[in-house]
Protein backbone atom coordinates (compact mmCIF):
# COMPACT_ATOMS: atom_id res chain seq x y z
CA UNK A 1 0.00 0.00 0.00
CA UNK A 2 1.32 3.05 -0.75
CA UNK A 3 2.22 6.18 2.09
CA UNK A 4 1.57 8.64 -0.15
CA UNK A 5 -2.32 10.09 1.43
CA UNK A 6 -2.03 12.72 -1.14
CA UNK A 7 -2.77 10.42 -3.73
CA UNK A 8 -4.35 7.56 -2.19
CA UNK A 9 -8.28 7.57 -3.36
CA UNK A 10 -11.01 8.28 -0.82
CA UNK A 11 -13.15 5.88 0.46
CA UNK A 12 -15.98 5.47 2.85
CA UNK A 13 -15.01 4.89 6.59
CA UNK A 14 -15.56 1.38 7.50
CA UNK A 15 -18.08 1.02 10.58
CA UNK A 16 -15.37 -0.37 12.80
CA UNK A 17 -13.49 3.08 12.02
CA UNK A 18 -16.41 5.09 13.15
CA UNK A 19 -16.78 3.20 16.38
CA UNK A 20 -13.67 3.69 17.68
CA UNK A 21 -12.65 5.52 21.14
CA UNK A 22 -10.69 8.59 20.13
CA UNK A 23 -11.62 9.83 23.88
CA UNK A 24 -8.52 10.75 26.66
CA UNK A 25 -8.14 9.08 29.83
CA UNK A 26 -8.72 12.26 31.61
CA UNK A 27 -12.11 12.37 29.26
CA UNK A 28 -12.86 9.10 30.36
CA UNK A 29 -12.72 9.73 34.00
CA UNK A 30 -14.78 12.88 33.70
CA UNK A 31 -17.55 10.62 31.96
CA UNK A 32 -17.34 8.43 34.78
CA UNK A 33 -17.61 11.12 37.16
CA UNK A 34 -20.90 12.43 35.94
CA UNK A 35 -22.50 9.23 35.88
CA UNK A 36 -21.70 8.37 39.29
CA UNK A 37 -22.89 11.84 40.21
CA UNK A 38 -26.12 11.77 38.65
CA UNK A 39 -26.56 7.90 39.77
CA UNK A 40 -26.16 9.26 43.06
CA UNK A 41 -28.46 11.95 42.72
CA UNK A 42 -31.35 9.73 41.41
CA UNK A 43 -31.11 7.55 44.40
CA UNK A 44 -31.49 10.15 47.21
CA UNK A 45 -34.39 11.22 45.00
CA UNK A 46 -36.21 7.85 45.08
CA UNK A 47 -35.09 6.24 48.42
CA UNK A 48 -38.17 6.13 50.54
CA UNK A 49 -38.17 8.38 53.47
CA UNK A 50 -36.68 6.68 57.09
CA UNK A 51 -39.53 5.86 59.51
CA UNK A 52 -40.55 8.39 62.10
CA UNK A 53 -40.16 7.21 65.45
CA UNK A 54 -42.26 9.20 68.38
CA UNK A 55 -39.46 11.70 70.09
CA UNK A 56 -40.79 12.60 73.65
CA UNK A 57 -39.73 16.16 74.63
CA UNK A 58 -40.24 16.73 78.53
CA UNK A 59 -41.32 20.56 79.43
CA UNK A 60 -43.50 22.59 81.70
CA UNK A 61 -46.52 23.16 80.01
CA UNK A 62 -48.09 26.61 81.33
CA UNK A 63 -51.69 26.01 82.10
CA UNK A 64 -53.88 27.74 79.67
CA UNK A 65 -57.58 29.27 81.18
CA UNK A 66 -60.18 26.95 80.48
CA UNK A 67 -63.36 28.66 78.42
CA UNK A 68 -66.31 29.03 79.81
CA UNK A 69 -69.30 26.64 78.93
CA UNK A 70 -71.10 27.39 75.90
CA UNK A 71 -74.67 27.29 77.91
CA UNK A 72 -72.79 29.93 80.36
CA UNK A 73 -72.23 32.45 77.55
CA UNK A 74 -75.07 34.63 75.91
CA UNK A 75 -76.15 34.18 72.20
CA UNK A 76 -74.33 37.70 71.64
CA UNK A 77 -70.93 36.79 73.07
CA UNK A 78 -71.32 33.12 71.59
CA UNK A 79 -71.43 35.50 67.92
CA UNK A 80 -69.12 37.31 68.93
CA UNK A 81 -66.01 34.62 70.31
CA UNK A 82 -67.33 31.44 68.77
CA UNK A 83 -66.02 28.01 70.33
CA UNK A 84 -63.73 26.28 67.80
CA UNK A 85 -64.53 22.85 67.74
CA UNK A 86 -62.36 20.52 69.96
CA UNK A 87 -61.32 16.99 69.55
CA UNK A 88 -62.32 16.61 73.28
CA UNK A 89 -62.66 18.32 76.84
CA UNK A 90 -60.36 15.64 78.10
CA UNK A 91 -57.20 16.98 77.82
CA UNK A 92 -58.21 20.25 80.09
CA UNK A 93 -59.71 17.69 83.16
CA UNK A 94 -56.77 15.65 83.34
CA UNK A 95 -55.21 16.26 86.94
CA UNK A 96 -52.07 13.46 86.94
CA UNK A 97 -50.44 13.99 83.13
CA UNK A 98 -51.25 16.73 80.58
CA UNK A 99 -49.64 15.48 77.10
CA UNK A 100 -49.78 17.57 74.10
CA UNK A 101 -49.25 15.73 70.82
CA UNK A 102 -50.37 17.78 67.68
CA UNK A 103 -48.48 16.05 64.53
CA UNK A 104 -49.24 19.51 62.87
CA UNK A 105 -47.83 21.46 65.04
CA UNK A 106 -44.66 19.64 66.50
CA UNK A 107 -44.60 17.35 63.86
CA UNK A 108 -44.90 13.58 63.21
CA UNK A 109 -44.42 11.62 66.04
CA UNK A 110 -43.35 14.23 68.30
CA UNK A 111 -44.74 14.28 71.94
CA UNK A 112 -44.69 17.21 74.74
CA UNK A 113 -44.86 15.20 78.29
CA UNK A 114 -45.37 18.26 80.74
CA UNK A 115 -43.26 16.75 83.58
CA UNK A 116 -44.42 18.82 86.43
CA UNK A 117 -48.00 16.96 86.46
CA UNK A 118 -46.08 13.50 86.79
CA UNK A 119 -45.35 11.60 90.24
CA UNK A 120 -42.80 12.61 92.19
CA UNK A 121 -39.52 11.11 90.80
CA UNK A 122 -41.52 9.96 87.63
CA UNK A 123 -39.22 11.50 84.13
CA UNK A 124 -38.02 9.92 81.49
CA UNK A 125 -38.74 6.50 79.90
CA UNK A 126 -39.67 5.54 83.24
CA UNK A 127 -42.15 8.67 84.50
CA UNK A 128 -43.85 7.87 81.18
CA UNK A 129 -44.56 4.09 82.20
CA UNK A 130 -45.63 5.50 85.91
CA UNK A 131 -47.83 8.19 84.51
CA UNK A 132 -49.85 4.83 82.34
CA UNK A 133 -49.87 3.52 85.28
CA UNK A 134 -51.36 6.19 87.25
CA UNK A 135 -53.58 6.83 85.11
CA UNK A 136 -54.12 4.35 82.00
CA UNK A 137 -55.97 5.62 79.36
CA UNK A 138 -54.35 9.23 79.87
CA UNK A 139 -51.29 9.33 77.59
CA UNK A 140 -53.37 7.14 74.79
CA UNK A 141 -56.89 8.98 74.45
CA UNK A 142 -55.92 10.53 71.72
CA UNK A 143 -53.09 8.39 69.91
CA UNK A 144 -54.03 7.04 66.55
CA UNK A 145 -54.27 3.08 66.10
CA UNK A 146 -52.30 0.90 64.49
CA UNK A 147 -52.41 1.83 60.54
CA UNK A 148 -54.31 -1.44 58.98
CA UNK A 149 -54.09 -4.13 57.85
CA UNK A 150 -52.01 -5.80 60.57
CA UNK A 151 -49.78 -8.67 59.90
CA UNK A 152 -51.30 -11.73 59.25
CA UNK A 153 -54.81 -10.93 59.84
CA UNK A 154 -55.26 -10.48 56.08
CA UNK A 155 -55.90 -11.96 52.74
CA UNK A 156 -56.08 -11.46 48.93
CA UNK A 157 -58.74 -12.87 47.34
CA UNK A 158 -60.86 -12.06 44.07
CA UNK A 159 -63.00 -9.32 46.20
CA UNK A 160 -59.71 -7.48 47.62
CA UNK A 161 -57.79 -8.03 51.30
CA UNK A 162 -60.23 -9.58 53.20
CA UNK A 163 -59.62 -10.19 56.92
CA UNK A 164 -59.46 -13.78 58.50
CA UNK A 165 -57.89 -15.16 61.96
CA UNK A 166 -54.30 -14.99 62.48
CA UNK A 167 -52.18 -18.30 63.00
CA UNK A 168 -52.14 -17.49 65.97
CA UNK A 169 -56.45 -17.56 66.72
CA UNK A 170 -56.26 -13.85 66.89
CA UNK A 171 -59.65 -12.05 65.60
CA UNK A 172 -59.67 -9.11 63.43
CA UNK A 173 -62.36 -7.54 65.92
CA UNK A 174 -60.95 -8.01 68.67
CA UNK A 175 -57.53 -6.49 67.15
CA UNK A 176 -59.14 -3.57 65.53
CA UNK A 177 -60.87 -2.67 68.51
CA UNK A 178 -59.79 0.70 70.62
CA UNK A 179 -58.37 -0.68 73.73
CA UNK A 180 -60.03 0.39 77.09
CA UNK A 181 -58.71 0.35 80.21
CA UNK A 182 -59.53 -2.98 82.10
CA UNK A 183 -59.98 -0.24 85.03
CA UNK A 184 -62.61 1.57 83.37
CA UNK A 185 -64.37 -2.24 82.26
CA UNK A 186 -64.34 -3.30 85.44
CA UNK A 187 -65.24 -0.11 87.21
CA UNK A 188 -69.28 0.00 88.60
CA UNK A 189 -70.57 2.80 86.72
CA UNK A 190 -72.62 2.52 83.76
CA UNK A 191 -71.58 2.71 80.33
CA UNK A 192 -72.65 3.78 76.69
CA UNK A 193 -71.43 3.31 73.43
CA UNK A 194 -71.75 5.80 70.26
CA UNK A 195 -72.03 4.22 67.38
CA UNK A 196 -72.43 7.12 64.09
CA UNK A 197 -73.59 5.50 61.13
CA UNK A 198 -74.09 6.20 57.37
CA UNK A 199 -70.26 7.79 57.75
CA UNK A 200 -69.27 8.33 53.75
CA UNK A 201 -72.62 9.21 52.39
CA UNK A 202 -72.09 13.31 52.88
CA UNK A 203 -68.90 14.60 53.00
CA UNK A 204 -69.60 17.88 55.27
CA UNK A 205 -71.31 15.42 57.77
CA UNK A 206 -68.71 12.64 57.35
CA UNK A 207 -65.95 15.96 58.25
CA UNK A 208 -68.29 16.64 61.34
CA UNK A 209 -68.37 13.44 62.78
CA UNK A 210 -64.62 12.95 62.04
CA UNK A 211 -63.68 16.74 63.59
CA UNK A 212 -65.77 16.72 66.74
CA UNK A 213 -66.45 13.59 68.03
CA UNK A 214 -64.50 12.19 70.51
CA UNK A 215 -62.13 8.42 69.46
CA UNK A 216 -64.06 6.63 71.77
CA UNK A 217 -67.32 6.91 69.22
CA UNK A 218 -67.49 4.17 66.84
CA UNK A 219 -67.67 4.95 63.36
CA UNK A 220 -69.93 2.84 61.03
CA UNK A 221 -68.86 3.49 56.81
CA UNK A 222 -70.85 2.92 54.08
CA UNK A 223 -68.83 0.96 51.94
CA UNK A 224 -69.91 1.29 48.41
CA UNK A 225 -68.41 5.10 48.18
CA UNK A 226 -65.99 5.45 46.45
CA UNK A 227 -63.41 6.83 49.23
CA UNK A 228 -64.38 4.27 51.64
CA UNK A 229 -60.55 2.84 51.85
CA UNK A 230 -59.58 6.01 52.62
CA UNK A 231 -62.25 7.31 55.06
CA UNK A 232 -61.40 4.12 56.86
CA UNK A 233 -57.86 4.79 57.08
CA UNK A 234 -58.29 8.26 58.59
CA UNK A 235 -60.67 7.28 60.92
CA UNK A 236 -58.03 4.83 62.52
CA UNK A 237 -55.32 7.84 62.29
CA UNK A 238 -57.97 9.79 64.78
CA UNK A 239 -58.12 6.90 67.09
CA UNK A 240 -61.51 5.80 66.19
CA UNK A 241 -62.63 1.98 65.15
CA UNK A 242 -64.81 1.48 62.76
CA UNK A 243 -67.34 -0.94 60.93
CA UNK A 244 -68.90 -1.51 57.48
CA UNK A 245 -72.34 -1.11 57.11
CA UNK A 246 -73.64 -4.06 54.98
CA UNK A 247 -76.98 -3.19 53.00
CA UNK A 248 -79.56 -5.94 53.38
CA UNK A 249 -83.12 -6.48 51.95
CA UNK A 250 -86.15 -3.83 53.62
CA UNK A 251 -89.65 -4.84 52.84
CA UNK A 252 -90.63 -2.54 49.16
CA UNK A 253 -87.18 -3.78 47.33
CA UNK A 254 -86.12 -2.79 44.69
CA UNK A 255 -88.46 0.26 44.99
CA UNK A 256 -86.93 0.21 48.29
CA UNK A 257 -83.14 0.08 47.48
CA UNK A 258 -80.91 0.85 50.14
CA UNK A 259 -77.33 0.56 47.20
CA UNK A 260 -75.95 -2.31 45.18
CA UNK A 261 -74.97 -5.63 46.32
CA UNK A 262 -77.97 -5.61 48.35
CA UNK A 263 -78.17 -9.02 50.27
CA UNK A 264 -81.51 -10.82 49.41
CA UNK A 265 -83.86 -12.88 51.04
CA UNK A 266 -84.41 -14.81 47.63
CA UNK A 267 -80.38 -15.48 46.79
CA UNK A 268 -78.91 -18.06 47.09
CA UNK A 269 -76.52 -18.60 50.12
CA UNK A 270 -73.55 -18.62 47.66
CA UNK A 271 -74.73 -15.50 46.10
CA UNK A 272 -75.16 -13.36 49.73
CA UNK A 273 -71.84 -14.59 50.50
CA UNK A 274 -70.06 -13.52 47.46
CA UNK A 275 -72.28 -10.11 47.95
CA UNK A 276 -70.91 -9.80 51.36
CA UNK A 277 -67.14 -10.43 50.26
CA UNK A 278 -67.59 -7.66 47.42
CA UNK A 279 -68.39 -5.53 50.35
CA UNK A 280 -65.61 -6.51 52.84
CA UNK A 281 -63.05 -5.95 49.87
CA UNK A 282 -64.18 -2.51 49.80
CA UNK A 283 -61.60 -1.79 52.90
CA UNK A 284 -59.70 -3.13 55.82
CA UNK A 285 -59.42 -2.35 59.85
CA UNK A 286 -62.58 -2.84 60.41
CA UNK A 287 -63.92 -4.28 63.90
CA UNK A 288 -66.73 -5.84 61.85
CA UNK A 289 -70.26 -5.26 60.17
CA UNK A 290 -73.29 -3.94 60.57
CA UNK A 291 -76.90 -4.39 59.06
CA UNK A 292 -78.31 -1.23 57.00
CA UNK A 293 -81.79 -1.69 56.62
CA UNK A 294 -82.77 -5.31 56.11
CA UNK A 295 -86.52 -5.38 57.65
CA UNK A 296 -86.99 -8.35 55.50
CA UNK A 297 -83.45 -9.76 55.39
CA UNK A 298 -83.00 -9.94 58.69
CA UNK A 299 -86.37 -11.75 59.82
CA UNK A 300 -85.37 -14.77 57.23
CA UNK A 301 -83.37 -17.12 59.24
CA UNK A 302 -82.52 -18.98 56.60
CA UNK A 303 -81.09 -16.38 54.82
CA UNK A 304 -79.13 -14.67 57.37
CA UNK A 305 -77.35 -17.81 58.81
CA UNK A 306 -74.83 -18.32 55.88
CA UNK A 307 -73.87 -14.80 55.92
CA UNK A 308 -73.44 -14.82 59.65
CA UNK A 309 -71.52 -17.97 59.80
CA UNK A 310 -69.22 -16.34 56.80
CA UNK A 311 -68.92 -13.16 59.54
CA UNK A 312 -67.73 -15.62 62.52
CA UNK A 313 -65.33 -17.28 60.00
CA UNK A 314 -63.65 -13.89 59.01
CA UNK A 315 -63.06 -13.52 62.80
CA UNK A 316 -65.43 -10.25 63.16
CA UNK A 317 -68.18 -8.71 65.14
CA UNK A 318 -72.01 -8.16 63.82
CA UNK A 319 -74.15 -5.25 65.30
CA UNK A 320 -77.88 -5.30 64.79
CA UNK A 321 -78.98 -1.38 64.22
CA UNK A 322 -82.45 -2.29 65.50
CA UNK A 323 -83.71 -1.57 61.85
CA UNK A 324 -85.83 -4.40 61.91
CA UNK A 325 -87.99 -5.31 64.85
CA UNK A 326 -87.92 -9.17 64.95
CA UNK A 327 -84.55 -9.42 64.01
CA UNK A 328 -82.58 -12.86 64.08
CA UNK A 329 -79.50 -11.35 64.24
CA UNK A 330 -78.74 -11.64 67.93
CA UNK A 331 -80.56 -15.20 68.98
CA UNK A 332 -78.56 -16.56 65.51
CA UNK A 333 -75.34 -15.29 66.55
CA UNK A 334 -75.81 -16.43 69.88
CA UNK A 335 -76.28 -20.17 68.23
CA UNK A 336 -72.88 -19.86 66.57
CA UNK A 337 -71.18 -18.17 69.39
CA UNK A 338 -70.98 -14.59 66.94
CA UNK A 339 -70.21 -11.48 69.06
CA UNK A 340 -73.13 -9.45 67.79
CA UNK A 341 -74.67 -6.30 70.06
CA UNK A 342 -78.19 -4.55 68.84
CA UNK A 343 -78.75 -0.82 69.88
CA UNK A 344 -80.84 -0.13 72.50
CA UNK A 345 -81.48 3.46 71.08
CA UNK A 346 -81.84 4.34 67.52
CA UNK A 347 -81.66 7.77 65.60
CA UNK A 348 -82.48 7.70 62.31
CA UNK A 349 -82.03 10.38 59.28
CA UNK A 350 -85.16 12.05 60.02
CA UNK A 351 -84.93 12.55 63.41
CA UNK A 352 -85.37 16.44 64.54
CA UNK A 353 -83.36 17.43 67.07
CA UNK A 354 -86.05 18.29 69.76
CA UNK A 355 -86.28 14.17 69.28
CA UNK A 356 -82.53 13.44 69.02
CA UNK A 357 -81.96 15.22 72.45
CA UNK A 358 -85.16 12.93 73.95
CA UNK A 359 -83.52 9.88 72.12
CA UNK A 360 -79.95 10.60 74.05
CA UNK A 361 -81.51 11.06 77.07
CA UNK A 362 -83.33 7.48 76.98
CA UNK A 363 -80.10 5.83 76.08
CA UNK A 364 -78.49 7.16 78.98
CA UNK A 365 -81.63 6.26 81.08
CA UNK A 366 -80.96 3.02 79.76
CA UNK A 367 -77.07 2.79 80.54
CA UNK A 368 -78.01 3.68 84.42
CA UNK A 369 -80.66 1.02 84.58
CA UNK A 370 -78.95 -2.23 83.35
CA UNK A 371 -75.53 -0.81 83.17
CA UNK A 372 -74.61 -0.96 79.41
CA UNK A 373 -76.68 0.80 76.47
CA UNK A 374 -75.60 1.53 72.81
CA UNK A 375 -76.93 4.53 70.95
CA UNK A 376 -76.84 4.15 66.98
CA UNK A 377 -76.87 7.81 65.61
CA UNK A 378 -77.36 8.60 61.85
CA UNK A 379 -74.53 10.73 60.34
CA UNK A 380 -77.19 12.22 57.82
CA UNK A 381 -79.49 13.12 60.53
CA UNK A 382 -79.14 16.97 61.30
CA UNK A 383 -79.06 15.77 64.93
CA UNK A 384 -75.59 15.35 64.71
CA UNK A 385 -74.45 18.65 66.36
CA UNK A 386 -76.54 18.09 69.06
CA UNK A 387 -74.60 14.62 69.50
CA UNK A 388 -71.39 16.66 69.80
CA UNK A 389 -72.12 19.08 72.57
CA UNK A 390 -74.22 15.44 74.36
CA UNK A 391 -71.29 13.76 74.67
CA UNK A 392 -69.40 16.69 75.82
CA UNK A 393 -71.61 16.62 78.75
CA UNK A 394 -71.33 12.48 79.08
CA UNK A 395 -66.87 13.28 78.71
CA UNK A 396 -67.56 15.70 81.88
CA UNK A 397 -69.75 13.37 83.80
CA UNK A 398 -67.73 11.04 86.08
CA UNK A 399 -70.89 9.13 86.88
CA UNK A 400 -71.25 7.47 83.25
CA UNK A 401 -68.37 6.26 81.19
CA UNK A 402 -68.35 6.29 77.20
CA UNK A 403 -66.31 3.24 75.60
CA UNK A 404 -66.47 1.69 72.10
CA UNK A 405 -68.66 -0.37 70.55
CA UNK A 406 -66.20 -3.38 70.58
CA UNK A 407 -65.47 -3.01 74.32
CA UNK A 408 -69.60 -3.45 74.72
CA UNK A 409 -69.14 -6.52 72.77
CA UNK A 410 -66.57 -7.70 75.14
CA UNK A 411 -68.82 -6.52 78.27
CA UNK A 412 -71.92 -8.49 77.38
CA UNK A 413 -69.69 -11.64 75.54
CA UNK A 414 -67.27 -11.90 78.77
CA UNK A 415 -66.94 -15.70 77.89
CA UNK A 416 -66.44 -15.16 73.87
CA UNK A 417 -63.04 -15.50 72.59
Amino acid sequence: MSDDYLHTPLRPRRWRDRLRLRATPAQLAMALLAVGVIGAGLWAWMAPPPPVADTVIERKVPDRPVPPRREERDTADLERHPVPPSPSQEARRRKDVKVISPATRHGRGVKIIDVSRLPDGATGPAGDDAARRAAPSTLRDFSPLPRAPLKGLVEKTPFGPLPKVGADGRKPWRAYARPVSPRLLAAAKPKLAVLVTDVGLNAALTQRALDNMPPQVSLALVPHVKNSARLGHEARRLGHEFFLQVPMEPWGYPAVNPGPGTLLASATADENRRRLMGHMGRAVGYAGLVSYAGQKFLQNGEALAPVLHEIKRRGLMAVDDATATDSMMRPLGQVIALPVVRADVRVPPDTTPADARAAFARARALAERQGTALLVVSAGTTALRELADWIAGIESDETIALIPVTALAKLREPNRK
